[in-house]
């Protein structure tokens, strides 16, 4: 079994340096929340983090992948970190997943010298789940720090976000991915194709890869590309998708709107963008929707998505 310890990735390098005076002095925030886009590696910055805080014998501010309580992180059965994430057959965490959460947070740390919460993503939280968790924020245990990440930071409650530290996360540059992804393809034009379909999202990219879907991810990318060239109208879109649950489709359209989006920031400044982004708010907040046990019509929810994809940002869209 390998014995090392989870190190923050090659890009995310400035945020951990950011924390590290803060860890040394005993001053990291009782609940600090990671933001920003979706596969980007937010869950596993906030992992290795939890493995450090809980080293025995922590080495150049990194777990030290050896002493008993990263040999408990690895087999993730360390007493005093508890996760919380959607259940496997729910896109929600529920209000019941909270109270446990409350429970824990109230308990004398086991082995360590606190106890660490990670949590996420935030906005799959319901309200109720949400509002139990003001508890803790609001309360906070000396020996608890509660860890989130979230993709959309707007989702979630003002009362949440006031509550902890922000900590932003920003995409890495194409390079950088690359550079990641050609270790474990071998092959710079797989990567390259990797990163396409999956709008520069390097963890997406990987699992796309692990899975063997790379074909069936440039056939959708494809397909997303006719629609905004309008060589495939709106009406002749939802086939292409049609093995995939609702909020995967809409996440795929967010993904493919939010690279056009940047592309089109990077080029312009953003005038002129108004409607792409209040688009993008749109699909958020459909996603929301269905997570929480929304039952719209699928054909038409796709088809009016991808007309409104076009309208707004089809003229100007740029490939992944």
């Amino acid at each position: 079994m390998s014995t090392e310890a989870p190190a923050p990735l090659p890009w995310q390098t400035d945020a951990w340096e950011r924390l590290q005076p803060l860890i040394k002095a005993g001053t990291l925030p009782h609940a600090l929340l990671a933001a920003g886009p979706e596969s980007i590696g937010k869950q596993h910055f906030l992992r290795s983090l939890a493995a450090t805080l809980l080293c025995n014998q922590p080495s150049a501010g990194l777990a030290c992948g050896v002493c008993r309580a990263c040999g408990l992180m690895r087999a993730g059965s360390h007493p005093d970190l508890l996760l919380v994430e959607p259940e496997e057959d729910s896109r929600i965490i529920k209000i019941d997943q909270v109270r446990q959460l409350i429970d824990f947070a109230l308990k004398t740390p086991s082995l360590a010298l606190r106890k660490l919460i990670l949590l996420g993503p935030a906005e799959a939280m319901n309200a109720n789940a949400a509002n139990a968790l003001l508890k803790c924020l609001e309360e906070p245990s000396a020996t608890t720090q509660i860890l989130l990440y979230s993709h959309q930071p707007s989702a979630l409650p003002a009362t949440v976000r006031s509550r902890c530290q922000a900590l932003a996360m920003s995409p890495p540059g194409s390079q950088q991915c690359l550079q990641w992804l050609n270790q474990i393809t071998g092959s710079s034009t797989v990567s390259e194709q990797l990163l396409q379909v999956s709008c520069d999202r390097p963890l997406l990219a990987r699992d796309v890869y692990l899975a063997d879907g790379l074909d069936a991810q440039l056939a959708l990318q494809r397909g997303l590309d006719a629609l905004l060239d309008g060589t495939l109208s709106a009406l002749e879109f939802p086939p292409l998708v049609a093995d995939l649950e609702l909020g995967r489709v809409l996440a795929l359209l967010q993904q493919k709107l939010e690279s056009i989006l940047r592309a089109q920031v990077l080029q312009s400044g953003g005038s002129g963008l108004r409607n792409g982004f209040l688009l993008r708010d749109e699909f958020a907040r459909l996603q929301r929707s269905v997570a929480n046990g929304a039952n719209p019509n699928r054909q038409l929810t796709i088809e009016d998505c991808a007309t409104q994809l076009v309208k707004a940002v089809g003229a100007a869209a740029n490939k992944c």
